[in-house]
């Protein structure tokens, strides 16, 4: 067995799966039919953007009597048949792909379509191999990556409204994160930063709520046909997290704010301007003041002043209740409530 590792420009790659030289192999597959629209899309969207994917397994066999060579697919099928219908003007690029939502290939503007067909694929060919070995390579291709957790998960299995929305989100929001390590680069590369935002839109959705995959799951298998708030809600979770950004940096240069404290954050600001649906009795005595914070520097203050005993776990401090909320049991409702409570009040001094 030999392995050749090369690139092949996309042209060159339509061409052999146009002429039936590169065909699919589905003995080495793993599973059938198509990619949902989305995620063909954003697949597509990779390419326009010049980023990379992971390599593609091709095996090439000689035919002895017409000593021709053909090539079949061992790992890369979806993506393969993707490009292929993309170029043949099969599917428009949904809205995950925001510079060229509702276009074909044909749609593309001038250049990119050239810019696309030179885009070059890394390959692996594997020539002089058996069956058994090419079996082999397949199964062990699908034997080095990590086991799903949950976030993973939902995002494999769902690939409608709601995935994309927090997947769009993520890019928005991420580089804060690892800016200020509320989540490790770890964290993110396991999905918690769309765990993260998933439960901020939670609060508009449903309030404070225990944390639950059950609960979370749920929110991606109610929208992902129908979104009909999609707007709304990306409007309350980026301006929310713009007043972070842009008024509460100091807070987070001054202080290590961790990801359920950034939870708790984002949840009293969106309830200051937009309140929760059916809020609980706890809340009944906070009503709603229609914007985030009342005096910035004052609130900034107060902020560094709470997250800094919570740091130092200062139980004996001006916050106690707040700091035993962030020590055990951070994503309990009872705790989230105590945080939330705490920092709401904290937005309104004058």
């Amino acid at each position: 067995m030999k392995i050749i590792r090369n690139t092949l420009p996309i042209s060159d790659i339509y061409n052999m799966m146009k002429s039936g030289e590169l065909t699919v192999n589905r003995s080495y597959q793993r599973g059938t039919g198509l990619w949902p629209d989305n995620a063909r899309s954003y697949f597509i969207d990779t390419i326009l953007n010049d980023f990379p994917f992971p390599k593609v397994v091709i095996r090439q066999i000689v035919d002895l009597k017409t000593k021709k060579a053909k090539r079949e697919i061992i790992d890369g099928q979806q993506r393969l048949t993707t490009i292929r219908d993309f170029i043949d003007n099969k599917f428009k690029l949904t809205n995950v792909s925001k510079k060229y939502v509702g276009m074909k290939y044909e749609d593309l503007p001038e250049s990119i379509p050239e810019a696309f067909l030179s885009y070059e694929v890394s390959t692996d060919n594997i020539v002089t191999a058996s069956t058994e070995e090419i079996l082999e390579i397949f199964r062990r291709l699908n034997s080095y990556t990590l086991p799903l957790n949950t976030s993973e998960k939902r995002h494999a299995t769902y690939q409608g409204q709601f995935k994309w929305f927090i997947s769009n989100l993520t890019e928005h929001v991420t580089p804060f994160f690892e800016k200020y390590q509320t989540l490790t680069l770890r964290d993110i590369s396991r999905m918690g930063d769309a765990d993260l935002l998933t439960e901020c839109c939670q609060l508009k959705l449903e309030g404070i709520q225990n944390r639950s995959s059950k609960k979370l799951e749920d929110i991606y298998k109610n929208y992902d046909i129908i979104f009909a708030n999609e707007t709304e809600l990306k409007d309350i979770i980026t301006t929310s997290f713009n007043f972070i950004k842009d008024n509460f940096s100091e807070v987070f240069e001054n202080c290590k704010i961790q990801s359920y404290n950034f939870y708790s954050l984002m949840g009293a600001l969106i309830y200051n301007r937009y309140g929760f649906p059916d809020p609980k009795q706890e809340l009944a005595g906070l009503n709603i003041i229609n914007q985030f914070c009342v005096n910035v520097n004052q609130s900034s203050d107060e902020l560094i002043r709470i997250f800094t005993e919570a740091e130092d776990k200062l139980v004996n401090g001006n916050y106690p209740d707040f700091v035993n909320a962030s020590i055990a049991t951070t994503h309990s409702y009872k705790n989230r409530l105590t945080r939330i409570a705490t920092l709401i009040n904290a937005l309104r001094i004058p």
